[in-house]
């Protein structure tokens, strides 16, 4: 019998897939491997299996391809086979762990310490499992048709999905929820505050022309925060990109900028100014290039520009930032590029003192 949780922590699990899958291809925090599944068809250029670090602490892999995934110890078994006393047994000598006696049994581990969630939630740890389970449900094979829809339809790269803990949830006979989550099948988009899920939207991608694309959770389980922040994996600009919903933020996420969903519908409120004026870095605001849009954006400068933190206004002309992102041949180049010139025609300043 073995310590699984000692010895997974012990286990390097890239290195176990230099080993077993062949070397990761790519460098620095987003290096990617083969998959070990013999029916996935791969082509070989992409490799589709990238290893990140669960909500609970614990190494996993997961291919981004066929939804694959798991523990060292599932890897172990998809790429050599046998049971998973087998698998324990492979990653104890490579770790130099003895097997415990039958009657041992782990010693109870305190939980991490966590931040008080801000006011407006009433049922934190329920909404954060919800959100935690429907990340884990899109890169499962019965979340394919989601995760179809938000990385070839709307062309949002795996590793940011997974940054943000977007997720899906597969309808109410599937998915358990906490009271006051609407009860629909769709894509889960978060809103992270200090490491808690503090607000959920569903995103219908299908929806009926007579009902809306976004569903919301009652007010009675959490509060509008008004703004929901995107994470990009690896932050590369110095600006904030302020976007009109989640998908544009996440698109933004996509080219290296750190970003922030309005998901009021009333655009430029002083709610939504008061949160972005807290923020120590440039603002650059994408709406979307309609009328709305462009009201908007010009209402929520003014409001910013009166709190002394005045952005700048990208216009689109084309569609909003994420069908910007679906046209482009380099995405992060042609967002760099679009930032930098609406700058350099604003006559902003954006010298704020950012720490990366």
């Amino acid at each position: 019998m073995y310590d699984r949780d000692a010895l997974l922590a012990a286990v390097d699990l890239r290195a176990l897939a230099d080993d077993l899958l062949g070397h990761r291809s790519g460098t620095g925090r987003s290096p990617m491997w083969p998959c070990p599944n013999d029916q996935h068809a791969q082509s070989g250029r992409t490799p589709p299996v990238s290893i990140f670090t669960s909500r609970r602490g614990e190494q996993r892999w997961r291919c981004h391809g066929c939804g694959d995934g798991g523990t060292a110890i599932d890897l172990v078994l998809a790429a050599r086979g046998g049971t998973p006393r087998d698998a324990m047994t492979c990653l104890a000598e490579r770790a130099g762990h003895r097997e415990q006696p039958d009657d041992w049994h782990p010693t109870p581990r305190p939980a991490p310490p966590r931040t008080l969630p801000p006011a407006g939630c009433r049922d934190p740890e329920g909404l954060d499992c919800y959100v935690d389970e429907c990340a884990e449900r899109l890169w499962t094979p019965e979340g394919r048709g989601w995760r179809r829809w938000l990385t070839n339809v709307r062309g949002l790269p795996p590793d940011v999905l997974v940054e943000n803990r977007v997720g899906a949830d597969l309808g109410p006979r599937t998915q358990p929820r906490p009271d006051g989550m609407p009860r629909a099948a769709g894509i889960v988009l978060p809103a992270i505050e200090n490491g808690h899920a503090v607000y959920a939207q569903i995103r219908v991608p299908h929806p009926n022309p007579d009902r809306p694309r976004y569903l919301n959770p009652t007010s009675d389980l959490a509060t509008n925060p008004r703004v929901s922040r995107a994470r990009p994996v690896e932050t590369r600009h110095r600006e904030v990109v302020v976007t009109e919903g989640a998908i544009d933020a996440l698109s933004a996420a996509s080219a290296g900028y750190r970003a922030v969903a309005v998901l009021s519908a009333t655009y430029g409120d002083e709610a939504v100014a008061a949160s972005l004026a807290k923020l120590p870095h440039p603002l650059v605001i994408a709406f979307d290039p309609d009328d709305a849009g462009r009201a908007g954006a010009h209402r929520l400068a003014s409001l910013l520009e009166a709190r002394q933190h005045p952005p700048v206004v990208v216009d689109l002309e084309h569609g909003d930032l994420n069908d910007s992102m679906r046209r482009a041949d380099d995405w992060p180049d042609q967002m760099a590029r679009t930032v930098a010139h609406a700058i350099e025609h604003s006559g902003v300043s954006t010298g704020v003192s950012v720490s990366r």
